[in-house]
């Protein structure tokens, strides 16, 4: 007997969550293109904002668009989970959000097997921490492929929030244990 499983919904977008990028960009670009194709026009052709003083037939044009870009980051970053859209969520168009995950993650799939930065840089923890001290990990680093400007700049981004997510962790664990022993010595002052 077959089995039938649900499909996907024609009103929410397919989700991303860092893995299989060329099977997601695939279906979500199709995704787009059935909402609006001018939306996915914006994604490929890109947007750039007329200056303020032009006619008022050229404002009018440069606010559709830029309502279109803004329905369009809206809709990619409602098709990724959180990891993925903090990587993005800083463009400033729906273009340059869609080109910064391709070199994020369409690298991962690359024909010729090469690894991405930011895929090297991620290998190369030790425990959540970056291991270039090692001495194997630096040596893979230095001797594979060189890395454009964007790829470094991603990496550093990609380290970068890590470590914002681990400080702000920490302080809470801190501030936590504080509690707790401020806790601790009212309650062996009371006995």
């Amino acid at each position: 007997m077959a089995r039938f499983e649900e499909g996907r919904s024609i009103s929410c977008p397919p989700l991303f969550e860092g893995e299989a990028y060329s099977q997601w960009s695939n279906v979500m670009k199709y995704f787009i293109q059935a909402q609006d194709f001018e939306l996915w026009d914006i994604i490929e052709e890109g947007y750039i904002e007329a200056p303020k003083k032009k006619k008022k037939k050229q404002r009018s044009e440069n606010d559709t668009k830029g309502k279109l870009n803004s329905r369009a980051m809206h809709m990619l970053l409602c098709g990724l989970n959180e990891e993925v859209s903090k990587k993005v969520s800083t463009c400033k168009r729906a273009k340059e959000m869609w080109e910064k995950l391709e070199r994020l993650y369409g690298k991962e799939e690359k024909k010729d097997g090469a690894p991405s930065c930011a895929n090297l840089l991620s290998s190369s923890k030790v425990n959540g921490v970056l291991a270039l001290n090692d001495p194997d990990v630096s040596s893979n680093f230095c001797d594979s492929n060189s890395y454009s400007f964007e790829e470094l700049q991603d990496a550093f981004d990609e380290l970068f929030l890590e470590f914002e997510t681990m400080n702000s962790k920490f302080k809470k664990m801190i501030s936590k244990l504080e509690c707790e022993n401020d806790f601790l010595l009212k309650t062996k002052m009371r006995f």
